[in-house]
């Protein structure tokens, strides 16, 4: 049995990395159809992937086709009203991060994901990074005593197309930040964040957010400070953890690590891990892989809807600080 699969946005993400992927799993997925509401684009994609068909509205793709699952590669405000469309058609659902603008946006989603008895998996593609897999291993491993902190960083030059615009749902927390955040996330498990406190310096031109600065406080004491820029012209995205015996940093793209723990003998001076050619494109095909088997054993998808509502309970609390100045108490997680 092969999944039949659609695709919704024929942009960069969708055409050149989870398309490509998708081509590549023949013998479990059947490309049928992909849309984009630049024609030529879904035609493109089309004949270069192997759809049997394109369309410049997805909404008719869904009524038209028979399809398994759906995967959706928009902006963000448009990723909601998609992943909608996807549900009631009856299909599986993957939605690139961050699934929406904004938490009440992913609320609708799992309401409707309930509803429907079909299921949503949600696009934070840096869980399956390579560096970071193994940085959770060595954290799995409490190498590191009591954790204390955390700091996350992520980087990169100005958005300049939609995603630097507020309006639809652009922004450097919106972009980068997400991201940052469900690793932090990631990292605590089940422990529950409490309260965050921002400051942030917003592009006058475009009315985005462009630089913050912000604290997340959990239940258990431990703190994590996040960082996000638009203003950097390399990217870099940064995860440290310490610990009372230790600490981890992992660095992405270039996937270095590097460890430090008095409870590891062979790891009582720090040493840095480096890879010998890093893959940029194999996050994609482990997290596609992951879904798709999710799908075929009927299991629960890896990372879900409340994943993506817990990121969004941050950055809108982290939105909400940098307006007011105060701390944001955070509810409706449990």
């Amino acid at each position: 049995m092969t999944i039949k699969m659609g695709l919704i946005g024929c942009g960069g993400h969708g055409r050149q990395r989870l398309s490509k992927i998708l081509r590549g799993m023949g013998d479990l997925v059947t490309l049928v159809a992909c849309s984009d509401t630049n024609i030529e684009s879904s035609k493109a994609t089309a004949s270069e992937d192997g759809y049997f068909k394109a369309y410049d509205n997805y909404i008719n793709m869904l009524d038209k086709e028979r399809l398994d699952t759906v995967v959706i590669a928009l902006p963000h405000d448009q990723l909601k009203s998609a992943t909608i469309s996807g549900l009631d058609a009856g299909v599986h659902v993957f939605v690139e991060k961050p699934a929406g603008v904004n938490s009440n946006e992913i609320i609708e989603i799992i309401e409707k994901e309930k509803q429907s008895n079909k299921t949503v998996m949600v696009g934070y593609c840096m869980r399956y990074n390579p560096g970071r897999q193994r940085f959770k291993e060595f954290f799995r491993k409490d190498v590191l005593g009591e954790v204390i902190q955390i700091h996350g960083h992520k980087s990169g030059s100005q958005l300049v197309s939609w995603n630097g615009r507020m309006e639809h749902g652009g922004g450097q927390l919106r972009w980068h930040g997400v991201h940052i955040v469900d690793q932090i996330l990631w990292v605590m498990g089940d422990i529950m964040p409490l309260n965050v406190y921002s400051e942030t310096r917003w592009d006058e031109q475009l009315g985005s957010d462009q630089d913050s600065a912000f604290n997340i406080m959990f239940e258990n004491g431990v703190s994590a400070s996040v960082t996000v820029s638009s203003r950097t012209q390399q990217i870099f995205d940064v995860l440290d953890v310490y610990g009372t015996h230790g600490r981890i940093r992992s660095e992405w793209p270039s996937e270095i690590i590097e460890i430090q723990s008095s409870i590891l003998p062979e790891h009582e001076n720090t040493q840095r891990i480096v890879p010998n050619s890093p893959d940029y494109m194999e996050m994609y095909t482990i997290q596609m892989q992951d879904w798709i088997d999710s799908i075929m054993d009927e299991t629960r998808v890896p990372i879900g809807t409340k994943d993506a509502l817990k990121v969004y309970k941050i950055i809108d609390a982290a939105y909400k600080s940098s307006q007011s100045g105060k701390p944001i108490n955070i509810t409706g997680l449990n």
